[in-house]
């Protein structure tokens, strides 16, 4: 879909690339009651046109609760000949219901643009010293190289979007092995299972419970069609926390243990609901339960042991790209289990 300038006015006010930051400065000295805040620059990367709408919805969101200089990059490599264009605007929120802290929004149109235009347009405008967040959107394409990624500080994608995700995830790991890559990666598709993890840990905090854990035979996840990658990584995660090797002879997802037993991990697809709706783990005199109805807030935990049912209600996590953005926001440090899972996942989709 090409952009229309009706489509761009969202965006703010267009300046010229050399006096994005004179047109800044004068944003703040025309009005003394806003101050502007800003923690980190973070970018959200697309090639498609048809989100730029979205995006730029996105950002009002995600600033809402995290200040930040917001970088919307709409890449065309494909359009000719090259060209940038740039639009600044203002993002504002009430602080203790007197002063307006802003953050600011800087959005760039690539025509024709490579990983060179991209850092030498869009990089050139970051707030200095400040760590980089990109959220990059769809396929990695060959603008996700060196230039790109040794500017990153971690790096959001979304494997659900993914055609082919072995590909992109074996595109991922050769460039996390680059000696200038020194990025940490957040997969909404491993955010999505959070819920599942601490209600499913929260069901094993009982003694007996956990003694019948290294005797499960079967793991079956509930999942949309299209989040495969998420149930797979919540998969993986199960597994390897109890030690089992993907048996790699056998068809489907059959798992051995240390004593030599099998466990099987089934994967149900379904057409509506929300990513992940349940988890059901089965021993012989244990199971465990976690189910999430449509898009509701809560999970319902059931749990049987050795005759002995539990049922408990849970909290479950949002479920909108905005509010697992700032979730992502919000944390610190890169995801240890995320990264010990990778390898496993590739084997296993």
């Amino acid at each position: 879909m090409p952009l229309t300038e009706d489509t761009l006015s969202c965006l703010g006010t267009e300046v010229p690339l050399a006096k994005i930051d004179r047109a800044l400065k004068e944003l703040w000295d025309s009005d003394v009651a806003k101050t502007r805040a800003s923690l980190i620059n973070l970018a959200i990367y697309s090639e498609d046109t048809e989100s730029l709408i979205e995006n730029n919805n996105l950002l009002a969101k995600i600033t809402a609760e995290n200040a930040c200089r917001a970088l919307l990059i709409t890449c065309l490599p494909e359009v000719k000949p090259q060209r940038a264009r740039a639009w600044i605007n203002a993002l504002c929120r009430p602080y203790q219901g007197k002063q307006i802290v802003c953050s600011e929004q800087i959005s760039f149109v690539l025509e024709g643009g490579d990983a060179a235009q991209v850092q030498n347009v869009v990089f050139a405008h970051l707030d200095s010293d400040l760590p980089l967040i990109v959220w990059w959107q769809g396929e990695l394409t060959k603008n996700f190289e060196e230039r790109f990624y040794s500017r990153i500080g971690t790096l959001i994608i979304d494997s659900s979007t993914w055609a082919d995700p072995r590909r992109e995830f074996a595109s991922l790991t050769a460039a996390k092995a680059a000696e200038t890559a020194h990025f940490d990666v957040r997969d909404l598709s491993w955010t999505r299972s959070h819920f599942l993890r601490t209600a499913l840990a929260n069901a094993f905090q009982d003694i007996k419970a956990r003694e019948h854990l290294p005797k499960l035979q079967t793991i079956e996840i509930t999942h949309l069609n299209t989040e495969r990658c998420a149930a797979v990584l919540l998969a993986g995660w199960i597994t390897q926390r109890l030690g089992a090797v993907l048996d790699e002879a056998q068809s489907g997802l059959v798992f051995q243990k240390a004593d030599g037993t099998s466990l099987r991990v089934t994967l149900i697809e379904t057409s509506s609901g929300c990513a992940l709706q349940s988890l059901r783990l089965t021993a012989p005199c244990l199971e465990v339960s976690v189910t999430r109805d449509g898009l509701s807030s809560f999970v319902r935990v059931n749990a049987t042991c050795e005759g002995h049912s539990h049922e408990e209600l849970l909290p479950a996590d949002v479920v909108s790209d905005a509010d697992l953005i700032s979730e992502q926001l919000s944390r610190s440090g890169g995801s240890t289990h995320y990264s010990k899972v990778l390898p496993l996942m590739v084997k296993m989709l």
